[in-house]
Formats: structure tokens, sequence, C-alpha cells
């Protein structure tokens, strides 16, 4: 009797430096946000190293469903030529989630817990009103629950939040994404030094 192969449950796993480049996309949005400054392994091995985690991926098996990318808006500093600041200090930056609409609510789901954990205020991104790549849909973030905070007329971008105000709260918001999830608390750490320094040599 033939046995029929028995499907694989996506996971969710933090990103590391050794296969960021590996990941497809992702090279693409760190260039972007970070303005060309570093390649996607270098950027993840000086985050995680100085910061902490800074995205996460789906798979099934082998397969790639989707990416989540994150972390202080001075290692993204493409984040800066938006009029649409300032972000908010005790906020990290999303800049990026891929996948079909169920993968990126899961992945938003684990990146909240995460950051909610060490100590963060919420979690803020640069959305696109009109989807535009590399950055996050506002529609998207609105329908998660997220909520604007800022636009600047004439500008197709928002920046949206989702607050951290306590754990019932956050909770309350992923069980509007996807089912309940704990998110428990630290501080958010220090600054950048290759992002940095590369920036400021890109500018004129």
């Amino acid at each position: 009797m033939r046995m029929r192969p028995i499907p694989f449950v996506p996971s969710v796993e933090e990103i590391r430096a050794g296969e960021a480049g590996e990941i497809v996309g992702l090279e693409q949005i760190v260039s972007y946000w970070t303005e060309g400054a570093c390649g996607a392994r270098n950027w993840f091995s000086e985050v995680v190293e100085s910061w902490g985690t800074a995205g996460f991926v789906v798979r099934r098996g082998e397969e790639t469903l989707g990416f989540l990318i994150y972390g202080p808006q001075a290692f993204l500093p493409r984040a800066e030529r938006y009029p649409v600041g300032p972000l908010g200090e005790d906020a990290a930056l999303l800049a990026y989630v891929d996948g079909d609409a169920r993968t990126r609510r899961r992945l938003l789901v684990r990146s909240m817990r995460d950051l909610r954990h060490r100590g963060f205020g919420g979690v803020e991104a640069i959305a696109s009103d009109l989807g535009l790549p590399r950055h996050v849909p506002t529609r998207f973030l609105s329908e998660s629950g997220w909520k604007p905070v800022r636009q600047n007329t004439g500008y197709p971008y928002t920046l949206m939040r989702a607050d951290f105000g306590s754990v019932v709260e956050v909770g309350e918001l992923a069980r509007g994404l996807m089912g309940k999830v704990k998110l428990p608390v630290l501080k958010a750490p220090g600054a950048p030094a290759l992002v940095r320094v590369r920036a400021q040599e890109r500018r004129p």
C-alpha cells in the first residue's frame, strides 16, 4: 500500500545572518531601506549582534512562504526620506513583510511578541497607500488593527503604528489577527555602526 506524503506544517524561524542572502527577495529589501549601504548578510550580522532579532521567515519544509524584517530607524536610514516622521522613540520600525495574507499576519504576530517581550512600546511602519513595492501596504496594516499616526498631503505614504499598551491590549490585537498569542518585557538597545557610517559616506 502506497502511503501519501505527510504535508509539512509551516514554521516561523528567526532570520540568521548566515542564511539571509539565500532568502529570495530579502537582499533587495535590505538594500532599499539601507540605501545600498550593505547586503542582507552583513546587515543581519550587525543588527542581530548589537540590537537583537530583526526578522523572521516562514517555511514549510524547504519552501519559503514569506519573511518579515524590522529594526531601529538608525539601521534603516531610508526612513528619514519620508515626510511622515518623526517615528516614535519607543518603537521599532517594520520595513517589510512578504507572503500571502495568512503568512504575513502570522509574521506580524510573531514580531509583535518578540518586540513586546523586549520592552518596546510599539512597532511602526512607513506604509504605502498605493501598495508600492518594498513597502507594507497601508490597507493591510489597517485591516490588521494598526492605526494611522501621520500623513503628509501629496505623499502616498502613512506612518502606521501598533501599540503595546498592555499585555491584554496586545493579546486582543493578536487574537484579531489569528488567535490567542501571549505577548509578554526589556529595553531597546543601541546604535548601529556599519549602516550609519556608510549612509553618511553616501550623502553629498
